[in-house]
């Protein structure tokens, strides 16, 4: 497997977007309950030394009375100084004795009334959780319980207090760390668990996306190929059938066209083989000296002429369409009568009908001129193709209608045919060069398919467009717009 495919890269940001998410799950948390153990330790701590100093102040101890009572944690050590930083009494330690000094840098903010919070080593070298307060000596009068509850409220009163000690309890933080420790190594479990079931996951749902994409670009590699009988059968999410749909319905359009190609290769091979064929043979005649009479050669000469002019004709309309599609034929507006140029047309392509004994009727509802603004010569030509099509594909002794009107700022012309019309298969395809539907009634009038490409690119060329609706056996009708022409 790949390093870079589409499952690697998919597993990998799963599992490191959980890690992420883990891990700074795991660090807010332990710095928050660390932070919470901490503080709700200070208060505890804090807590015992006001009720040891409020006592030491009130003369409910001496001391020469041991204050277990006030003790919570047996790795406690309490601390009791006077006024000049000399210890009275100590519980919990060996290392200090009374009568010593103790607390001589924390003595000017005890001899302020403040309490102080410090860290260090002095429990067994571990770290320890420091806390002094200072004792107030209280002058309390003789009041009643009530008067003595108010009393032990407003206990900040500095006319009632004097400060004559501090009291230091020394606590071991190792309980909270081994708490802390605690909750690493549960995450540490979580991680482990998590990036398992996460991995799990992340390789069947990376799986389940990534094995359709490959199936897609199996069949668009041999859709490359030319095989576009790639069928994709795809079982996953919306987004994903449809790009599987649009896959099928590529390979069948570009079936469609390659059919198309190969058909307008072997049209063009007869069309261009057979007037080649007569230009060859009666040349070879000309140059042996086989025609008898003048008037031979002259029959022969003609021949030439229009396999010749017939030849022109096909490569013209080649090279025409890629002359439109290129961009590099410019437009020509002016204003100008379709319904003259109608019925010119007509004229012009009325010889073709009357042969198989087709009429060609012309609808207009009025005697409005009909002035479009575009090309003259560009319409003739779409005109002139399109009546050709209705002609070569309508059935004998029908008719062919033309109809014109206007709309708003539109001017709209309608061919319609009464022939064999065109398969709804093939209706999406009519527009794509080399398309030929059918065989014409009139050999004289066969084409290479490029006429009604050549009608929608003029068409678009004047940003307008072109309808078509046909029924099989019924016939075919052919619709656009032109931009009415107006004096402003």
């Amino acid at each position: 497997m790949k390093h870079n495919s589409i499952m690697i890269k998919l597993w990998s940001g799963i599992i490191i977007t959980i890690l992420c998410i883990l891990f700074m799950s795991m660090f807010f948390q332990t710095r928050f309950l660390y932070s919470f153990y901490f503080n709700e330790k200070v208060k505890e701590v804090e807590k015992i030394g006001q009720d040891i100093a409020r006592a030491l102040g009130r003369n409910e101890y001496n001391f020469n009375i041991p204050y277990v009572d006030a003790i919570k944690n047996v790795n406690d050590m309490i601390i009791v100084t006077d006024i000049s930083g000399r210890i009275t009494y100590i519980t919990g330690s060996v290392d200090y004795k009374q009568g010593w000094v103790f607390g001589l840098k924390y003595l000017d903010d005890i001899l302020d009334g403040e309490k102080i919070q410090d860290g260090n080593k002095m429990l067994k070298g571990l770290d320890s959780l420091i806390i002094g307060v200072p004792i107030k000596r209280s002058q309390e009068p003789l009041w009643d319980v009530k008067q003595k509850q108010l009393y032990e409220n407003e206990i900040e009163s500095r006319a009632l207090q004097e400060i004559i000690g501090a009291v230091y309890i020394v606590t071991p933080l190792e309980p909270l760390e081994t708490t802390i420790q605690a909750i690493k190594i549960q995450f540490l479990y979580i991680f482990i668990g998590a990036i398992i079931i996460s991995s799990l996951i992340a390789l069947l749902l990376s799986h389940s996306f990534s094995d359709p994409l490959i199936k897609i670009n199996d069949a668009a590699k041999e859709i490359a190929r030319g095989n576009y009988n790639t069928k994709i059968h795809l079982k996953s999410s919306r987004e994903i059938i449809t790009l599987g749909e649009t896959i099928n319905n590529l390979a069948r359009q570009l079936s469609r066209v390659e059919q198309i190609r190969r058909e307008f290769i072997a049209n063009v091979s007869h069309e261009l083989r057979t007037p080649l064929s007569y230009l060859k043979g009666y040349t070879e005649i000309l140059i042996d000296g086989l025609a008898e009479t003048d008037s031979d050669r002259e029959k022969y000469l003609n021949i030439i002429l229009e396999e010749s002019e017939r030849l022109r004709k096909m490569v013209d309309e080649i090279l025409h369409l890629s002359q439109i599609e290129a961009g590099s034929i410019q437009l020509k507006l002016s204003s100008f009568s379709i319904d003259a140029l109608i019925k010119r047309t007509i004229d012009k392509i009325l010889p073709l009908a009357v042969k198989r004994d087709i009429s060609i009727k012309y609808n207009k509802v009025d005697d409005d001129l009909l002035l479009c603004l575009a090309d003259e010569n560009r319409i003739k030509q779409v005109l002139i193709n399109l009546l050709t099509n209705a002609t070569k594909h309508s059935y004998d002794h029908s008719n062919i209608l033309i109809s014109s009107y206007r709309l708003n700022d539109r001017i709209y012309i309608c061919v319609r045919d009464f022939g064999e019309g065109i398969s709804e298969e093939d209706l999406p395809f009519i527009w794509d060069r080399f398309y030929t539907a059918g065989k014409s009634k009139d050999k004289s009038i066969e084409g290479i398919g490029l006429g009604l490409s050549i009608i929608k690119s003029i068409i678009n060329a004047h940003g307008c467009d072109i309808t078509v609706n046909s029924v099989k056996e019924e016939g075919t009708e052919f619709c656009f717009w032109l931009p009415s022409y107006a004096e402003n």
